[in-house]
């Protein structure tokens, strides 16, 4: 079975959890006509305020809406329609330290989980750096990065 992450970039869908506002709930609903919602994000942003789809169906982030991803090892998680998830990672600092990555373990396809400073697959252990990056296997490949580019205020990518 082959995944391709790419496919899905400008299908972004909510995950399930607990205690989401009611100010996220109505935005997520407004946002679902253009195809977009937030999964599950580190330190409770408001997702719909910050994540939106670009007429090229790139996905475009900003960066003031998400104050987690100003320091080196902040993360924001995006579950995509077909399941999967993207990690977007501050990796080191200035303009270009940033990471996309497809959180589907390229070993055999299980959601990895941010672990410390690291991603670890639960199914088999395969443990990846924040930029992505195999540390440890059995996966014989890092996680699929997104294209990213990135400005002062916003992150965009596809």
């Amino acid at each position: 079975m082959s995944h391709n992450p790419h496919s899905n970039l400008e299908d972004i869908n909510s995950g399930e959890g607990a205690g989401i506002s009611r100010r996220t709930a109505l935005c997520g609903v407004l946002l679902a006509g253009l195809g977009l919602s937030i999964g599950t994000i580190p330190e409770r942003a408001d997702a719909a305020a910050g994540v939106q789809v670009l007429a090229n169906k790139k996905i475009q982030v900003t960066l003031a809406a998400y104050k987690q991803l100003a320091k080196v090892g902040g993360s924001l998680i995006l579950s995509l329609n077909d399941g999967s998830q993207m990690g977007i990672v501050r990796t080191k600092a200035g303009v270009n330290g940033f990471s996309a990555l497809s959180l589907t373990c390229p070993h055999n396809f299980a959601t990895v989980n941010e672990v410390g400073n690291q991603w670890v697959c639960p199914a088999h252990g395969s443990t990846f750096a924040l930029n992505g990056k195999l540390e440890i296997g059995p996966a014989r490949k890092g996680l699929t990065a997104y294209p990213i580019k990135a400005t002062a205020k916003y992150l965009t990518i596809g």
